[in-house]
């Protein structure tokens, strides 16, 4: 990419370096999940980070979402304008629909971008492969929903699709999810609960977004900004709701994944 075509992005590279300072590290997090209510827990989240208003009590989780789905709204429209792309914009919002998202970034010449989606793409197809082995399911149900683009191909999964879960762990080896994995199996064998395995993967992007901070001019600061932003506000919605429903905190807390600060 042209030094020039990135010169492009050095305001907008500014504003969202002006903008992370408000970001919302895990330990305010965490400290949001101690608090004894909804109202308290808001109160920590809200004098941390920066909301479009100083707002600390709702009736009930739709009172809550409509207040995140505003802070979605304003963020989106913001990022927007400072893309000179609108496929940055697109794979923002399609992240959770993967399917079609290796076919926006093969073009791209943002290596960094292009890496966030494919890395998208294998953990993706990791879930699929281990729900599919735990819920005993056969190798010709997998074959067609797994998804193309990432770093491993899909054949490799349908072709190891009948080893244990320790030689499936070797086989990662080789890869940067092999933590992941080990972690989601260890979890789910133990509790039948695939909530590390969400967790990994939520941590793994999280890690992977950081590296953006390094890139001085382009569109890689905003878009990792943007993702990160948009995972503050999910965590938000998880203490949120989690208080509303009184959850234990340490349940609470082992569900606070990896922040971008």
């Amino acid at each position: 990419m042209s030094t020039q075509k990135r010169l492009d992005y050095a305001y907008a590279v500014g504003r969202v370096h002006a903008l992370e300072i408000h970001l919302i590290a895990r330990a305010v997090f965490e400290e949001a999940a101690e608090a004894k209510d909804l109202t308290g827990a808001m109160k920590v989240l809200v004098d941390a980070g920066r909301f479009l208003e100083d707002r600390v009590e709702f009736q009930d989780s739709r009172d809550l979402d409509g207040y995140l789905d505003s802070e979605r709204a304003v963020l989106l429209t913001d990022v927007a304008a400072l893309f000179r792309e609108d496929v940055f914009l697109r794979i923002i919002q399609e992240r959770q629909r993967p399917r079609g998202l290796w076919a926006l970034v093969e073009p791209l010449s943002y290596p960094f971008v292009r890496d966030y989606v494919r890395h998208l793409l294998d953990l993706n197809n990791l879930k699929l492969y281990l729900r599919a082995r735990y819920l005993e399911r056969s190798v010709d149900k997998v074959e067609p929903i797994l998804l193309h683009g990432g770093f491993i191909e899909g054949e490799r999964f349908t072709q190891n699709f009948d080893l244990s879960f320790s030689d499936m762990s070797e086989l990662l080896h080789a890869t940067p999810y092999q933590d992941v994995w080990d972690r989601a199996v260890h979890t789910l064998l133990e509790r039948d609960s695939f909530s590390d395995l969400e967790r990994g993967i939520e941590d793994f992007m999280m890690i992977f977004l950081r590296r953006a901070r390094q890139i001085v001019f382009g569109p890689e600061p905003v878009f990792a900004f943007a993702l990160a932003r948009l995972k503050e506000l999910e965590l938000v919605r998880l203490i949120g709701v989690g208080k509303l429903m009184q959850i234990p905190t340490a349940v609470l807390r082992s569900r606070i994944s990896e922040t971008y600060v």
